[in-house]
C-alpha cells in the first residue's frame, strides 16, 4: 500500500460517513452529467452549493440507511432542507452499505423548492413518497436532467401532417435550422428550372 493511500485509509476509514456521503453523490451527478467537478471538492456546505447547469438550478440533499461500516439497524430517514439560490432540490437516498460511488445504491427525487413549505427544515423518506412518487434511479435522473434539444423537420407545404412515404425529403429531421436549410437549399438548386418540384417549409418541433 503506498503511502498516500494508507493515508487516505487511515484519514476516512468509513466511506458511509455523511461528509463522504455527500461528497460522493455529487461526483456521480457531476461525472454523469458530464459537468467540470473542478480541481477539489469546495470548502462550502455541499447542501447548499447550485450545480453549475444551464437549464437547471439544483442543490443535493442526501441521506442514508447506513452511516457506518458495524451498523446493523438502518437509519430513521430525514433529509436535511438547506438554504440554497437554487429552485429544485435534488433529495438522494443512498441504500448501500460499501461505497456511495455506486449508482445502483442510489434513488433520487427532484423536487420544486416551491413545492416545499418556506420554513421546512427536514424531511422524512415516507413524506417525500407521499408527496412525490417512488423516486428515481440514477439513470432515469440523468436522462430528465440532460439539456433538452431542438429538432427541425422538413415538411410540405401542402401537407404539415405525416409525409408521402414517395416524398423523400418530408419528414426528414434535424438537430440544428442550418443543417434542414442546406438539404432544402441543395434540393432547390437542382430541381431549380422544374415545374415539378415540391415547395417545403421548416418546423421547430417541441424540445425532446
Amino acid at each position: 500500500m503506498s503511502e498516500l493511500a494508507a493515508f487516505l485509509q487511515w484519514n476516512t476509514p468509513s466511506l458511509l460517513a455523511d461528509e463522504i456521503r455527500e461528497a460522493g453523490c455529487h461526483w456521480l451527478l457531476l461525472k454523469g452529467l458530464g459537468l467540470d467537478p473542478g480541481p477539489g471538492r469546495p470548502c462550502a456546505d455541499l447542501q447548499s452549493l447550485v450545480l453549475p447547469m444551464e437549464e437547471w438550478q439544483l442543490s443535493i440533499t442526501t441521506a442514508a440507511f447506513y452511516s457506518a461500516p458495524e451498523q446493523h439497524e438502518p437509519n430513521s430517514i430525514q433529509f436535511r432542507i438547506p438554504l440554497t439560490a437554487a429552485n429544485t432540490l435534488v433529495f438522494a437516498l443512498f441504500s448501500g452499505q460499501t461505497t456511495p460511488l455506486d449508482p445502483a445504491e442510489w434513488s433520487f427525487w427532484l423536487v420544486p423548492v416551491s413545492k416545499l413549505h418556506p420554513e421546512r427544515q427536514t424531511m422524512g423518506l415516507n413524506p417525500l413518497m407521499r408527496a412525490f412518487g417512488e423516486g428515481l434511479t440514477y439513470g432515469a435522473l440523468l436522462e430528465q436532467l440532460k439539456p433538452s434539444r431542438a429538432v427541425f423537420r422538413i415538411v410540405l407545404d401542402e401537407e404539415s401532417a405525416n409525409p408521402s412515404t414517395s416524398d423523400p425529403l418530408a419528414g426528414q429531421e434535424f438537430e440544428s435550422y442550418d443543417a434542414a436549410y442546406d438539404v432544402l437549399e441543395r434540393y432547390y438548386a437542382d430541381v431549380c428550372c422544374s415545374d415539378e418540384r415540391s415547395y417545403y417549409r421548416i418546423e421547430e418541433l417541441s424540445s425532446v
